[in-house]
């Protein structure tokens, strides 16, 4: 919890110093729209389709 108040072991950081924060992610599911997305017309906003298939999980 120091490095977020910007502390190692109770010294303040300087100001060349840097925290650095990584979570690994396992996997992300892939989506594929149903239908493609259709740009915006005369008088038409933009189309997206919010339905779309499962793809596995992706690493």
């Amino acid at each position: 919890m120091d490095l977020y108040a910007r502390a190692f072991d109770g010294v303040p950081l300087g100001q060349d110093e840097y925290v650095i924060s990584g979570d690994e992610k396992t996997s992300i599911q892939a989506r594929c729209r149903c239908h493609p997305t259709l740009p915006p017309g005369q008088a038409r906003a933009m189309r997206i389709n919010h339905e779309y298939e499962r793809g596995g999980a992706l690493a």
